[in-house]
C-alpha cells in the first residue's frame, strides 16, 4: 500500500472516530437532559419559573424574585435604557420564564436612567437642516405649524419647547415655520414643509 493512500485510510478512521464521539456525546446529553435531570427534580431540585421583573423597581423585583423562590442579585453596574427610569430594572438573567430549580441566583442590572439631550437652536433654518440637527440631538419633529413673522417664509421662527431645555432622548418637539411677513394673507392651516 503506497503513502498516499494509507494517509487517506488514516484520516476516513480518524474522521468516522470523531463523528462517532459527537454522536454519543450528543446522545448522552440528550439522554441526561431528557430523563436524568426531571428524575433529579422531582427527587429533590423543585424547578420553578423565572418571572418577569424588567422595569420594575429594585425593591419590587428583588421581592417578586425572592416570592418565586429564587435569589436575587443587583449587579453594580448600570444598563442604558432611554425609556426606564432609574433604579428599574433594565436586564435580568435568567431571563423571565426560562425554568431553573429553586434557590437559582436571579441577576438584575439596573436602568442609569433616560438620558436627556437639550432642544438645538433651530431658529432662522429651512426644513431640512432642522430636520438633520433635530435627529443628529437624539429628538424628533411631531408637530410642525406656520405661523407668520419678519422671518423668510420657510425657515425656523421658534421650537417647542424652547432651545437648550433638556428633554429625554427621543421626545418629539413642536417645530414653528414661518409663513412670510404679509399676515393678512398668510394662512396658518397652510401644509407644514416637507422634512426630508
Amino acid at each position: 500500500m503506497n503513502p498516499l493512500d494509507l494517509a487517506k485510510r488514516i484520516a476516513f478512521h480518524l474522521l468516522l472516530a470523531l463523528v462517532t464521539v459527537a454522536s454519543l456525546g450528543v446522545l448522552g446529553w440528550i439522554a441526561f437532559d431528557s430523563w436524568i435531570m426531571p428524575s433529579v427534580a422531582r427527587t429533590g431540585w423543585e424547578v420553578v419559573v423565572v418571572p418577569d421583573v424588567t422595569g420594575l423597581d429594585a425593591s419590587d423585583a428583588v421581592d417578586k424574585l425572592a416570592d418565586a423562590g429564587l435569589e436575587p442579585e443587583i449587579d453594580v453596574e448600570r444598563k442604558s435604557a432611554g425609556h426606564l427610569g432609574p433604579d428599574q430594572v433594565a436586564v435580568q438573567r435568567p431571563l423571565a420564564n426560562d425554568s431553573v430549580k429553586r434557590g437559582h441566583i436571579v441577576r438584575v442590572w439596573l436602568s442609569a436612567g433616560a438620558s436627556t439631550v437639550p432642544v438645538p437652536d433651530l431658529v432662522g433654518q429651512d426644513s431640512v437642516e432642522a430636520a438633520t440637527h433635530v435627529r443628529e440631538a437624539g429628538l424628533e419633529i411631531g408637530f410642525m405649524e406656520w405661523s407668520p413673522s419678519r422671518h423668510p417664509a420657510g425657515t425656523v421662527i421658534r421650537s417647542e419647547p424652547s432651545a437648550g431645555r433638556l428633554l429625554v432622548r427621543g421626545t418629539a418637539i413642536k417645530v414653528v415655520f414661518s409663513s412670510g411677513s404679509d399676515s393678512a394673507s398668510a394662512d396658518s392651516s397652510k401644509p407644514a414643509p416637507r422634512v426630508f
